[in-house]
């Protein structure tokens, strides 16, 4: 239950034999996948911070199977009873927890992760106040057998007591045999080493000369209505080259001014702002050239392959808008505004 996996080092090898199926196209929502990907899971507790997930086990009898690139192998009545195997994994995908639960076709999961953390039979203290990402799939998926079930999934941010709820982007995935062809999930035994969202994801760089652009909207009104924002970008592995990450921030008045961030892990939590600072839930900052609102355009090169054999790649990246016009902040959801890669 507590293995770790930390893909410093093992990136290139791990995500060519993840990617090597084909190109990254942009971010699937609302679509079925093998397998589901929370990019973004946190918890400090009841009343304070947390995130809640649903989870729907289709029956193939309500689903035509094969409109959907994110659902692989044979789908039946049977398969899709059984048990979902959830794992967390930390900023640097070291696993923290995973465990089973029961589900039938048609079933809903609900998983709420701050009563799992806190369960006083038996807590999971390591991940308390650990911002970290989720990984769903078919228990019965492994080595050498794929997931045989269809899953919907979403998932909120819970900031207060039930103060404001914002949505988290839930990526499908192919989990396949592992080596088969367009494989997104990698096991090793029992637990899940890697995952990398190429069908439904955000287009990363693919090999050396590359960059992904893309751009993450912020609002920091300082009089009501008052603003904060973070920025959650999720990738495929960790990565010293997005380590002192070149960005341009944008104005209202399409002025920009240059600056960096640091996003060398897998998820990066980016406090955005004058204030921001870096703490257990905030893995870096952006406090330089910031306006009351506009925009941070990121060029991430980053990828893992030579040019001559690049490897497809994808992550996903979104904004938390804070939005306080009367008294309690309402936190919203701004997916990035994907612009290919160059």
């Amino acid at each position: 239950m507590m293995a770790n996996f930390k893909k410093v080092g093992v990136a290139a090898a791990v995500a060519a034999a993840l990617g090597a199926s084909g190109a990254a196209y942009a971010v699937q929502q609302g679509t079925p996948g093998d397998a589901l990907l929370i990019p973004y899971v946190v918890t400090a507790g009841a009343g304070k911070l947390n995130t809640m997930i649903s989870v729907v086990a289709a029956s193939p009898n309500s689903v035509s199977v094969s409109q959907f690139n994110t659902l692989s192998g044979t789908k039946t009545t049977e398969s899709c009873n059984g048990r979902l195997h959830w794992f967390f994994f930390d900023k640097e995908s070291n696993e923290v927890a995973d465990n089973t639960l029961p589900v039938t076709c048609n079933d809903w999961v609900g998983i709420d992760f701050g009563s799992i953390v806190e369960d006083p039979t038996r807590p999971i203290p390591s991940a308390l106040n650990v911002p970290g990402y989720m990984v769903i799939t078919d228990n019965a998926a492994g080595d050498a057998a794929g997931s045989g079930m269809i899953l919907y999934g979403a998932a909120y941010q819970i900031r207060g007591n039930w103060a404001t709820q914002a949505y988290i982007p839930v990526v499908p995935l192919v989990d396949s045999a592992d080596g088969s062809l367009g494989d997104e999930v990698d096991h090793v035994g029992a637990f899940v080493t890697n995952v990398n969202p190429v069908k439904a994801g955000m287009a990363l760089a693919s090999g050396a000369g590359q960059r992904a652009l893309f751009s993450l909207r912020y609002y920091l009104k300082a009089d009501a209505p008052s603003g904060d924002t973070e920025f959650v970008l999720w990738f495929p592995d960790n990565s010293d080259a997005r380590t002192n990450q070149n960005i341009l921030v944008y104005d209202a008045d399409e002025r920009a001014i240059s600056a960096t961030t640091n996003v060398p892990y897998e998820l990066n939590v980016v406090g955005v702002g004058v204030g921001a600072k870096e703490g257990r839930l905030i893995t870096a900052t952006i406090k330089d050239g910031l306006a009351e609102t506009g925009f941070v355009l990121f060029g991430v090169a980053d990828g893992v392959g030579p040019t001559d054999a690049p490897t497809s790649r994808a992550g996903v990246a979104f904004s938390l808008i804070g939005v306080n016009g009367s008294g309690t902040d309402q936190t919203q959801t701004e997916l990035a505004h994907e612009r290919g890669i160059q």
